[in-house]
């Protein structure tokens, strides 16, 4: 008799189980749906290409987003974690590119293959550093005189976590010091 009230009890609870794994499943459908439909014209689309270094980006239409490349594929520079929200965001060369360097694109991953645009400017010699909460400073250095790089100008780029987007955070001159 124990054994078939346990197994009627383990039943049950299994069955219970799965009525909350389906709802909780149909919640999180739901609320990815209503996200995206909020949020779908402003939304970028990056996919994939056979070759793994290029995107193809589908731009929302009033983005305003040409790329220099009529067929949209961009060159994949960095994939990471840049607002640490823990998805992987993408930053790709726009094109574009002289000598004050390529314009540059991040893309914050917002859900699967949809992003937003957090950054959009000229970047020469990109570098990255990370502060205490995970997100990425961007940073852009390029030489002052022609053919002296012991004196560069830097530019330093932080996401403003409001905006969602990179802002200016300040530009300074470094000058190697001479022995």
């Amino acid at each position: 008799m124990k054994i078939i009230a346990t197994v009627i009890i383990l039943l049950l609870i299994t069955c219970q189980i799965k009525a909350e794994r389906k709802d909780n499943t149909n919640y999180r459908n739901s609320v990815r749906n209503d996200i995206l439909t909020k949020d779908k014209d402003t939304l970028y689309v990056l996919e994939k290409t056979n070759d793994e270094n290029y995107l193809i980006i589908t731009a929302p239409e009033n983005s305003g987003l040409e790329l220099p490349d009529s067929s949209g594929k961009v060159d994949l520079i960095k994939s990471g974690d840049f607002n640490a929200d823990k998805k992987i965001d993408k930053m790709v060369n726009l094109g574009a590119c002289g000598t004050g360097g390529c314009m540059t694109g991040v893309f914050l991953n917002h859900h699967d293959n949809y992003y937003t645009l957090a950054f959009r400017d000229y970047l020469k010699n990109p570098e990255f550093e990370t502060d205490k909460k995970g997100l990425w400073t961007i940073i852009s250095s390029e030489e002052i005189e022609p053919y002296n790089p012991s004196k560069r100008q830097i530019s330093v780029f932080k996401l403003d976590k409001k905006k969602k987007y990179y802002v200016l955070d300040k530009t300074f001159v470094h000058q190697d010091k001479m022995k």
